[in-house]
């Protein structure tokens, strides 16, 4: 029998949140998938737009919770606790500026029952075709991913940060997530909870314990990079403690 499989998505005035649930409606292979839309505190309409998908689409399942404290980190953990608690082994993330690929949700599962021993997976992240998007964007963003990877291992002299997942392609086993004592209820102010998630389960479980596949593609916007450029973004993943100071919070949600 396969895992059953979740998604949670953490929003905040998302004005192209149904494109998100239109991917998630287009995975494949894939028809018991449910979808957890974790509303942080949304007032353009993101909710009422949430709402009018789901009434319109029988698939996927599609459930809104409420999480009041700021942050994706208090969003999502909001979001996995809970599907765990309904029943789910699998927990996957993407956010609501992001569209996963039709094969997405079933190559996960598959992942994961060709590989016991992982309990962390994440993918290749390419360029949302959105209004921000730029030529050469597609050759940027994977690059810029690794080169981030590299960077962040040297500075913290931390083998674990070569193998880090980010928040809009990820899937984790429900026991490990309780294991290493789920994500962070944090917000982008203050730390990258997907990027703390990843290096704690490596110390925790080993770093076996984490796959990225390649060909898991999420494309996502371009807007954080549009506004702040890659040397302002590159200071806030490496220097934490600039955030609200020298560097303003990249938050654009």
């Amino acid at each position: 029998m396969t895992d059953r499989l979740a998604v949670v998505v953490p929003v905040l005035n998302e004005p192209g949140i149904a494109d998100t649930l239109e991917a998630l409606r287009r995975q494949r292979d894939c028809p018991d998938l449910h979808v957890y839309v974790v509303d942080n505190g949304s007032t353009d309409g993101t909710v009422q737009r949430v709402r009018r998908f789901a009434a319109a689409h029988p698939t996927p399942r599609i459930t809104i919770l409420h999480e009041p404290q700021k942050g994706t980190g208090a969003a999502c953990d909001t979001g996995f606790r809970r599907a765990i608690a309904d029943g789910h082994a699998l927990v996957a993330r993407t956010d609501g500026d992001s569209a996963p690929t039709e094969d997405w949700a079933a190559r996960l599962r598959t992942l994961f029952t060709l590989h016991p021993d992982v309990a962390l997976v994440g993918g290749t992240s390419i360029p949302l075709r959105d209004r921000y998007y730029r030529w050469g964007d597609a050759q940027l963003m994977p690059g810029a991913l690794w080169l981030l990877r590299m960077m962040m291992a040297v500075g913290h002299l931390d083998a674990a940060y070569l193998r880090f997942v980010v928040g809009h392609n990820m899937a984790v086993r429900a026991t490990a997530y309780l294991e290493v004592g789920g994500l962070g209820r944090t917000s982008i102010d203050t730390s990258d909870e997907d990027i703390d998630f990843s290096v704690r389960l490596s110390h925790r479980l080993g770093h076996r314990a984490i796959l990225i596949d390649p060909r898991l593609r999420v494309a996502t916007s371009m807007r954080r990079v549009r506004r702040y450029g890659l040397g302002l973004m590159g200071l806030h993943h490496l220097v934490p403690a600039l955030r609200g100071k020298l560097i303003r919070t990249i938050d654009v949600r």
